[in-house]
């Protein structure tokens, strides 16, 4: 039985089809200094991952529609199987999920589906109840009658080109992807909805259950096509594109990384630094001509990486991270450490393979080998029916594999990590220290700190050479959450700089770190 994926996402060109030497079903080959290891197992078809703040992680099974609770190696809770989901198609089912970025004080989860009532696909939210700080039992709920679906009628003819995608970008805004349902020149009518990102606003959608809003109550007022005549055109964010199954946010500036699978010789790698990008699908594959008979609906923004899949059976590219390590000092001691930081991580579900591109100036192109890469062009290799990544707060990499060998019930969570630079499984921590939001930020950015008992307290804002530029918090809490607030502003008063910040909490013995970006 092939997996869904695997045999769905991208045809693969016939004819001419020719394996290349993999690791052993279930290893990974990386470079020297790397390890990986096995965080949970025995999963059916897990397709997609979100971390909580705290470390704990929720994983959604394509064909069972389950979303599963993850806590250290444990899956704890099947906190709901998703209703109304169309499995039939290869392509289809319960695609991704996302966690509200104001968690615990929006305890939302999002997800994206194939409807099974109509050939739509939707994203539907759920609340979420149970220990969200995760400092008790750190077991959670979901009712199953908070459901909330945010965005519907979304076409879904035909059983492939789905995306999947859900990701809160650091504005705060939630990002979608949807394929062009097999339609190509639909990428290039931004009235659709197919090929597309969408940036949606779901601030103001109100908790519980209750109808879809408006298309206008979620449709931000600086979406690229805001203007437009066509209420579905104001959600688009990006266009022109065929399959863009997996993308990522780049933590640093926003900027989406996306991995648009190619239809005969071409996958190809898009970095959307904003809205408005038309990525030229179905008029170019990668950077070569494909479709002249369909009008380009405004400039062509072309990839930023292609590479041929004219030998790679069922490739399908899979955006895995723009790589940002944690802020330590020094700098080398934890995460891949600073050779990595900013690099373009990406891996093909069929081919197997995971590889690296580096930027100069405005460049991408293929890393400079490291030592015990299993080749000159792959970084690891191991990486089959791999369907998405994240990144953790230690710098950790984690992926989820569908299947080992197209096993049943074989799909798998791993880490990647640096020896001495990462930790693999989060622990239950007895400080959480959550991202600062907002991020970036030009006033005052705030911190989410829970304690498992109470202790003595130091927020301290450092500049990126070491030296205090605030003091925030430096007292006693007591056990629980609690939320500081930098005002954004150095020790004499004045207003800190753009540039990037380095907030230090130390509590109950230990020291967490968060990187704060400020603009002007």
């Amino acid at each position: 039985m092939m997996l869904a994926l695997a045999a769905g996402l991208a045809p693969c060109a016939e004819g001419r089809a020719r394996a290349a030497p993999h690791a052993a079903p279930g290893s990974l080959q990386l470079p020297d200094g790397f390890r990986d290891s096995l965080i949970v197992g025995g999963l059916a078809q897990p397709v997609g991952m979100a971390f909580l703040p705290d470390g704990r992680l929720l994983v959604v099974e394509q064909k069972t529609a389950r979303i599963r609770l993850v806590d250290g190696h444990a899956v704890t809770a099947t906190l709901l199987t998703v209703p109304q989901v169309r499995t039939t198609g290869h392509e289809q089912g319960l695609l991704g999920i996302a966690v509200d970025p104001d968690w615990p004080a929006r305890p939302f989860v999002y997800v994206h589906c194939d409807d099974a009532v109509s050939a739509t696909l939707r994203i539907t939210r759920y609340d979420v109840t149970g220990d969200l700080a995760g400092v008790g039992d750190r077991l959670l709920a979901i009712d199953p009658t908070s459901r909330r679906d945010i965005l519907t009628g979304v076409p879904d003819a035909q059983s492939n080109h789905n995306g999947g995608t859900l990701r809160f970008g650091t504005d705060g805004m939630l990002y979608a992807s949807f394929g062009e349902d097999a339609v190509e020149c639909a990428a290039q009518d931004t009235t659709t909805l197919r090929g597309v990102i969408v940036r949606l606003d779901v601030s103001g959608v109100p908790p519980g259950g209750g109808p879809a809003p408006s298309l206008a109550a979620i449709t931000p007022a600086d979406n690229p096509l805001a203007g437009h005549a066509d209420p579905r055109a104001r959600l688009i964010w990006a266009w022109g594109l065929r399959n863009p199954f997996r993308f990522q946010v780049d933590a640093a500036d926003g900027a989406l990384f996306v991995a648009d699978v190619g239809q005969e010789t071409y996958e190809e790698l898009n970095l959307l630094a904003g809205g408005g990008a038309n990525c030229g699908w179905p008029r170019f594959e990668g950077f070569a001509d494909w479709n002249l008979g369909c009008a380009l609906a405004g400039p062509h923004v072309p990839p930023i990486h292609a590479y041929d899949r004219t030998f790679i059976p069922g490739a399908s590219v899979i955006a895995a991270a723009i790589y940002r390590g944690p802020p330590c000092v020094p700098e080398d001691t934890c995460g891949f450490g600073p050779d990595y930081e900013g690099d373009a991580f990406y891996s093909d579900y069929g081919g197997g393979f995971l590889r690296r591109l580096e930027r100069s100036g405005a460049a991408w192109a293929p890393a400079a080998p490291v030592p015990g890469q299993p080749s000159a062009e792959d970084w690891g290799r191991g990486f089959e029916a791999v369907s998405d990544f994240a990144l953790a707060a230690d710098g950790s990499l984690w992926l989820c594999r569908q299947a080992v060998a197209f096993a049943p019930s074989s799909g798998e969570i791993r880490a990647i990590v640096r020896e001495g630079g990462g930790s693999g499984p989060i622990p239950a921590p007895e400080v959480s220290f959550a991202a600062p939001r907002p991020t970036p930020a030009a006033g005052a950015v705030s911190f989410d700190v829970v304690l498992a008992r109470p202790g003595r307290v130091r927020l301290e804002i450092f500049d990126l050479r070491g030296a205090r530029v605030a003091t925030v918090w430096e007292d006693d809490l007591a056990a629980g959450a609690r939320t500081l607030v930098w005002d954004g502003r150095v020790g004499d008063g004045r207003r800190a700089r753009a540039g990037v910040y380095v907030a230090r909490l130390a509590a109950l013995g230990r020291v967490l770190a968060r990187r704060v970006v400020r603009v002007p």
